[in-house]
């Protein structure tokens, strides 16, 4: 049967069948061979970046990027927090732009119009009515200009507005509860400043946009399918939304997992920004033993880097092949489809209703203008998934920032804070007696509490390997008695001041501390905050010129940090003594006074960050100073000084050192021997002391 029809046709239609299926069997195996190598592509995106996944997520799976139920609850939270209420800010820039796709639409039409009268006009050499149709478009094309340029400028307010209430939002809550430092030193949260700054920037551009895209061609396809039905009908025009439909569902098939793939790349590149930030901050350590250590660097940053940009390249691939199917069937054959669709009627028409030809190309013009229009419309919400996959990636990169950072903030913090210290800084939990697992001796559940002094109560310390360093340890710090702790490296005293704080958890004991202020806490790195000499002393006050350019909302909302209600030049004598007391007076000498802003990490050596450290902690006078080894780079001369200042303001100390000239300025030192061996610790009473 085939043979007998392969007959009847004639040589030139047997050359076409030839070639169709030639064409054919080339592009079933082009095709397969393609989704052979996209396939292969995300598989190695997989395997880039399962390192950094299993850095970020730990044994947990990381969940499914995908636009579905959890994306839509996600975005309906996150845009409750860009916009809080119909009469909001945010809310009246979205109505604005809403008035401006209106108007832009209402212009194209009008536009349309003018464009296929011109061109009539034209065809009839109509001169004098074409010209004034010109003097009509320039016209228009001043408002259609502006309505375009706002357009953008709404879309850049929007993005802007958004950004700062996102920002703000997680601004309060990272600050509240030690939440940063959940994130950053007990591993709550990876790469929190790549997602607070970039995650969120990137998700507010991509929402602002979404709408512009979104908005605007519905606005299009609804009007111009209106205007359009006088010159071919609804009936033409549904044949090519049926062909939109259908292309819809055949490029949804064949899209990548463009959300999934946004996500990976924020991973990577914030892998690759941390590991540079991780150079930066352990610069001097690596220069130490460089060479070679300044290789190894360069090799672990250039594997970062082949991970971001081998995945950018296979996403880029991916992306090449789906542009190529989406300009086909979006663009270029829908105006196929479209000029059939017009041609169609005409064709069928008998030739006396088809019109004259100046009404025929007035219609084209017109019609043709429309159908641009219209099926630039329906393409871009034929492709507004590629949107909003892509938005999908964004929203879950920052819904999980807010999820975890409200997690570490919230009221249960303590619980979150225990349990991310056991499971990224210690290896082993106490047990405690009554545990199922086989608990330690002479154990107590631990107890935090308030009161007018600081004392420790059976408290036991593990190290982070989870072995055993202090048992048992009991001991006070009245006012006006200070204790000393002694011992060497590893012993537990630094990490019994971080239990002390509460940033890590206490697990056998009881600790009982001043409220809120009654402490002040100095390390051995001091942390100096950018901004003015006198911020330096009044911090943790905010800077001088933060303050006064907030808000008077903010300012009432923050009125605790208003801080010291002194006149200037009291403040400043109080501020000279305090340099004075430290030996750093010719600071004020060196720069212009106490206003001067420097960068005073770099500006200053180790000694005299510790010494200016110590000038604020004489400036705000606490109760009980807490100094972990926060003179250990100052001479041994200066350090007595500095201890002699301390008690001579009556500030009680409970200090880390170990020069032996600092036992005179307290009452009891506390030795931590660090053998394992018996509970850790003995107290050595200091008597007929000299305080100077």
């Amino acid at each position: 049967m085939g043979a007998a029809l392969l007959q009847q046709l004639t040589p030139a239609q047997r050359k076409t069948l030839a070639a169709a299926i030639f064409t054919g069997g080339i592009a079933v195996a082009g095709g397969q061979s393609l989704q052979h190598e996209v396939r292969r592509a995300q598989k190695e995106q997989q395997r880039l970046c399962a390192e950094v996944e299993q850095k970020e997520s730990g044994k947990a799976k990381r969940p499914k990027v995908a636009v579905d139920e959890v994306f839509a609850g996600r975005l309906c939270t996150i845009l409750g927090i860009c916009v809080p209420g119909i009469l909001s800010a945010e809310s009246g820039l979205i109505g604005i732009q809403a008035c401006l796709l209106l108007s832009r639409t209402w212009l194209t039409d009008y536009i349309s119009r003018i464009e296929a009268r011109a061109g009539r006009y034209l065809i009839a050499q109509n001169f004098p009515q074409f010209a004034r149709l010109l003097a009509v478009f320039a016209g228009v094309a001043i408002p259609a200009a502006v309505v375009n340029s706002g357009l953008k400028y709404m879309q850049k307010r929007i993005q802007i507005a958004f950004q700062r209430r996102l920002s703000h939002h997680l601004h309060q809550q990272y600050c509240s509860n030690r939440a940063y430092y959940a994130a950053s030193t007990l591993g709550g949260l990876t790469n929190a400043d790549q997602r607070i700054t970039e995650d969120v920037e990137k998700f507010a551009y991509n929402i602002s946009e979404l709408y512009s895209y979104t908005f605007k061609p519905l606005l299009d396809v609804i009007l111009f399918t209106r205007s359009l039905s006088r010159s071919m009908g609804y009936k033409g025009q549904l044949a090519l939304y049926v062909y939109y439909l259908f292309s819809a569902g055949a490029l949804r098939k064949l899209s990548p997992p463009l959300a999934l793939m946004t996500a990976q790349e924020s991973s990577l590149s914030g892998g690759f920004r941390a590991a540079h930030q991780r150079l930066v901050a352990h610069a001097e350590e690596v220069a130490y033993n460089d060479p070679p250590s300044g290789a190894a660097e360069q090799l672990i940053l250039n594997q970062h880097l082949y991970r971001l940009l081998r995945h950018n390249q296979l996403s880029a691939f991916q992306r090449f092949v789906q542009q190529v199917f989406d300009g086909y069937f979006v663009k270029y054959f829908a105006s196929v489809v479209a000029l059939l669709v017009y041609a169609a009627p005409i064709y069928f028409r008998e030739p006396a209703q088809r019109g004259s030809r100046d009404d025929i190309t007035q219609d084209y013009i017109r019609s043709m203008r429309l159908l641009q229009n219209t099926s630039k419309g329906v393409g871009d919400l034929v492709l507004v998934y590629k949107r909003i996959t892509g938005l999908a990636g964004h929203t879950s990169r920052v819904a999980e920032l807010l999820e975890q950072v409200r997690k570490l903030s919230s009221g249960d913090a303590l619980t979150t804070h225990r349990e991310l210290y056991l499971r990224n800084v210690s290896s082993k939990d106490l047990k405690l007696s009554g545990s199922e697992e086989e608990p330690d001796e002479d154990l107590v559940p631990a107890n935090r509490q308030e009161g007018n002094t600081i004392v420790f109560d059976k408290v036991a310390l593990n190290s982070p390997d989870g072995t055993a360093l202090v048992r048992q340890l009991s001991f006070s710090v009245p006012h006006g008695q200070s204790v000393m702790i002694m011992g060497p490296n590893g012993s537990g005293k630094s990490s019994l001041f971080r239990v002390l704080a509460g940033l890590w958890p206490l697990q056998a004991g009881s600790i009982t501390v001043p409220g809120e202020g009654g402490m002040f806490y100095l390390s051995q790195r001091p942390y100096l905050v950018s901004g003015s000499l006198r911020d330096q002393l009044l911090y943790p006050q905010p800077p001088r010129l933060v303050w006064e350019k907030t808000s008077k909302a903010t300012k009432a909302k923050f009125a605790h940090l208003a801080g010291v209600t002194l006149g200037e030049q009291e403040l400043k004598e109080q501020l000279n003594t305090c340099l004075a007391a430290v030996e750093l007076d010719y600071l004020l000498t060196r720069g212009k006074g106490w206003d001067q802003v420097q960068n005073w990490s770099e500006t200053l050596s180790g000694g005299e960050k510790q010494r200016l450290a110590m000038a604020r902690l004489l400036f705000h006078n606490p109760t009980y100073a807490i100094l972990d080894e926060c003179t250990s780079a100052v001479s041994a001369d200066g350090e007595v000084k500095l201890y002699g200042a301390c008690v001579q303001r009556g500030i009680t100390m409970l200090s880390i050192a170990h020069r032996p000239a600092l036992k005179k300025f307290h009452s009891t030192i506390v030795h931590f021997d660090g053998t394992q061996a018996g509970q850790g610790w003995s107290i050595e009473k200091i008597e007929n002391k000299d305080k100077e």
